[in-house]
């Protein structure tokens, strides 16, 4: 991070409470009408939404990285939708987020930060990317759309016996893996951000999966091994761990050996873990844009212990796939977009 974005951004963090506020009241009085349309819990809600902006405006100054900012306005913009919020209302919540913190950051700081809200306000003039199914787009189709079914029904066990029929049918496991429970995974995310799935429906799926993927576990060793170690974690503070989880699970399929230290993982453990393993690649998840942060400064802590030296660091999740160089900002070897991806790459970083 160069010197004046890391300013920049503090001073974003510094003043985070005071700033959120001054852009809501701004925004309540453009806007007066707000306060009948969505009452007190609409003002409430502005307000976190509003610190939520500011925090991913801050990680994006501070990884350089104009993508993530305006991506998150994409995403945030089709999540309202559902909340009866129009693009004009996040658009004008962007318009005083612009005025405020040019009214109270250092002019040096504004102007370094300004390019970042304009690229969001570009965005927001863009139509909004409502993704068709990624069921479409599976390999096995059919059989996701039943799987997922079965999960939004409440059916773990016709869940668990669709899957385990597959295997016993001669479906390859890496298949049921990409096709069917990477899949129906990104499809629940979808489906939540447009507000057709609850939170409690979301986490049902999740665990759901999780239980039937340890259900499969015997069958991943049924490969030869290619004497190499992984060991992979999710960054400090992030709690999404089932898509490393499925990672980690491929990468067993395809002869490593893998030693899963999971989410919210402290550096310093993990850094003993590394040594005491023997490990080959680390491999990083991190799902939420604003810990990306913490991705680069676990990987500066990796890289300044010796006995980590000749460690390769491959890093994913969805912040990396808005931003193809961000795993360069944050010092890591490679990255890649999904499992399969991931081992490719993890396969030509040990080969060098």
């Amino acid at each position: 991070m160069s010197v004046d974005a890391a300013q920049a951004s503090r001073a974003i963090l510094d003043g985070e409470s005071f700033l959120a506020e001054e852009i809501v009241r701004l925004q309540y009085e453009r806007q007066p009408g707000l306060a009948e349309r969505f009452g007190r819990i609409g003002h409430e809600k502005t307000l976190e939404d509003t610190r939520y902006s500011l925090k991913y405006l801050v990680e994006s100054v501070s990884l350089q990285s104009p993508l993530l900012f305006s991506s998150y306005m994409t995403w945030l913009r089709v999540l309202l939708i559902q909340y009866k919020v129009s693009t004009e209302d996040l658009y004008i919540n962007m318009l005083c987020l612009q005025n405020v913190l040019g009214k109270h950051l250092a002019k040096r700081d504004y102007e370094l930060v300004s390019p970042y809200i304009d690229a969001a306000l570009r965005q927001l003039d863009t139509d909004a990317e409502l993704t068709d199914s990624h069921l479409d787009s599976s390999a096995a189709a059919d059989e996701a759309r039943a799987y997922l079914s079965m999960l939004l029904q409440g059916d773990r066990s016709g869940a668990s016996r669709l899957i385990m029929g597959l295997v016993d049918g001669g479906m390859p496991l890496q298949t049921i893996y990409l096709e069917i429970f990477q899949k129906s995974q990104y499809e629940i995310g979808r489906l939540w951000q447009l507000g057709r799935l609850t939170v409690a429906q979301e986490h049902y799926c999740s665990a759901a999966t999780q239980l039937i993927m340890s259900q499969l576990f015997p069958y991943l060793f049924h490969h030869s091994r290619k004497g190499k170690k992984l060991v992979a974690a999710c960054v400090g503070g992030e709690l999404h761990e089932i898509g490393l989880r499925m990672v980690t699970d491929i990468f067993e399929l395809n002869g490593w050996d893998t030693y899963y230290v999971g989410a919210n993982m402290p550096i310093g453990p993990l850094i003993r873990s590394l040594k005491e393993y023997g490990a080959d690649v680390l491999a990083i998840s991190c799902t939420m844009t604003y810990h990306v942060g913490l991705v680069k400064e676990l990987i500066a802590e990796v890289r300044r212990d010796p006995e980590c030296d000749g460690i390769r660091i491959l890093v994913g999740g969805f912040p990396f796939n808005i931003d193809p160089e961000l795993w360069e900002k944050v010092g890591a070897d490679g990255y890649g977009r999904d499992a399969e991806e991931s081992v490719l790459k993890a396969g030509e970083l040990t080969k060098r």
